[in-house]
Order: structure tokens, then C-alpha cells, then sequence
């Protein structure tokens, strides 16, 4: 079993600052939740970008992190809302709950930080042993294109530029170096959090480093037949389409008959 070094992600306090921005997705996680008829499990809820507005639509959610301090977050933004978050220290790979769940979610490509075809089989097991019969697993991933995998990894290059959440300075997410080991088709990522100051003056760096594993189409077909889903489809985006493109994100749903 491969673990991240926790110690190298962004740090909690700072998580959303860097992704709130990310909002397009949500809906879709919050109608399948409600969809669900049922209690509904997110593994990766982190700092609760996704689980904390499928409590706020009433669904019964319960989520789970391998971060303390993603969920200190998370426990803390739920409070100021008025909600009471039920969240669990557990890994992915291994976790036993009384529950079994209509519905479990992976969001935001949190499969992909799972490193090993081993790791990626054991989380699938355990998420398909904590579901109800008929319930459903449902997880993105980015499609990894070619280009991906042979872009330049010692160009910088700005992701993504915004106004700081509480401050409204500006901030740019920047990725400083990716290196792609296509043998374990693992993508090894370094990240900056650029903060300006009032005059528009570099400020605060804070840097984080993580690895994503990529996965294709009819790889990810042959995992879930291992775990044990012998019915599943794939779909181009959160809109539904179909997947045709090697731009597309893949949305993966499974069922446990």
C-alpha cells in the first residue's frame, strides 16, 4: 500500500482558498445524492467543497478523509452554517462503517491519489462492501491525453487566477513543475499559491506537491470487474454526454447487484 505524504499537500486552512473556485461540479454531486433515496457516503470529502452544500439540500451524508486537518476544516465551515457534519478519519483503501450507503461518492478526482492498481482495487472492495444492494458508486477522473503526458513539466504555468476568497487580492494558482512517469502512469505535480498584496505586489508563496495516478477508459472497465461490479457505465462529463473525447472528464458509475 502506497501512501502521500501528507506533510507535502496544501495545507487545510488554505484548500479552499486555492479551489472554491471550483463550483461546476456541485450540482451534479448534490442531485445524486438526492437521487439516492437512501444515506449517502463521500470518500475525499476534504475541506467539504461538495459535502457540506449536500447537507445543506437535506440529504442524510456522511463523509470520510485520510486528512485530520481537512476535516477540522470542514467540521468548522459546517458550524458557521448551522450544520452538524458527520465525518470520519478513515482511508478509502480500508475503513469499516455500521452503515451501508445508498449512494458513495468520490469527487474531484480523489480516486487518482490512489497510486497502485493494488490501492485502487482495495478501495473499490471496501466501497463496494459499505454499499446497499442496488446502491451505486459514482467517481471522475480527467482522461489522459496525449498531450498531458508529453507537455514540457519545467514550464510554469498559471491554472488559474482569482481574487482571494476573504481578502478579494488577487491569487494565482501556479503549477512550477509535473513530471509524468508514463511507465507508472503516475503524474507527480508542484504547485504554488501566489498571493498579492494591495498594490498588486508578490506576496506570500506557498508551495504543496501531490501525485495523481491516470487511468484508461477499459483499464478502469477491468477494475471494477475485479472489485466486483459486473454493470457500470461512463459518461463524457457531469452533463451526461457521452464520452468521446480524450478531453472529456470520464464520470464513472457502478452498481453493486
Amino acid at each position: 500500500m502506497e501512501t502521500q505524504d501528507l506533510s507535502k499537500y496544501i495545507e487545510p486552512a488554505l484548500y479552499d482558498v486555492a479551489y472554491a473556485w471550483h463550483t461546476a461540479d456541485i450540482p451534479f454531486w448534490v442531485t445524486r445524492a438526492q437521487q439516492a433515496a437512501g444515506p449517502v457516503l463521500e470518500a475525499g470529502c476534504g475541506t467539504g467543497r461538495v459535502l457540506i452544500p449536500t447537507l445543506q439540500a437535506g440529504v442524510d451524508a456522511e463523509g470520510l478523509d485520510l486528512h485530520p486537518g481537512m476535516l477540522d476544516v470542514l467540521k468548522k465551515k459546517a458550524t458557521a452554517v448551522g450544520l452538524s457534519a458527520r465525518v470520519h478519519l478513515a482511508d478509502m483503501r480500508d475503513f469499516t462503517m455500521a452503515r451501508r450507503y445508498a449512494l458513495i461518492t468520490i469527487p474531484f478526482r480523489g480516486f487518482m491519489h490512489l497510486l497502485t492498481t493494488e490501492d485502487q482495487l482495495r478501495a473499490l472492495r471496501c466501497m463496494r462492501e459499505h454499499l446497499e444492494p442496488g446502491g451505486s458508486l459514482v467517481l471522475n477522473l480527467f482522461y489522459p491525453t496525449l498531450e498531458r503526458m508529453v507537455e514540457p513539466g519545467d514550464v510554469e504555468r498559471i491554472e488559474r487566477e482569482f481574487d482571494h476568497p476573504e481578502t478579494g487580492l488577487p491569487v494565482a494558482l501556479v503549477s512550477v513543475r509535473r513530471e509524468s512517469d508514463r511507465v507508472r502512469q503516475v503524474l507527480h505535480a508542484e504547485m504554488e499559491l501566489r498571493e498579492s498584496d494591495a498594490r498588486g505586489y508578490a506576496g506570500a508563496v506557498h508551495r504543496h506537491r501531490f501525485s495523481l495516478r491516470w487511468t484508461y477508459r477499459f483499464e478502469m472497465e477491468l477494475l471494477l470487474r475485479a472489485a466486483g461490479f459486473p454493470r457500470f457505465e461512463v459518461r463524457g462529463g457531469f452533463d451526461g454526454r457521452p464520452l468521446e473525447r480524450d478531453t472529456d472528464e470520464m464520470v464513472w458509475t457502478a452498481w453493486k447487484d
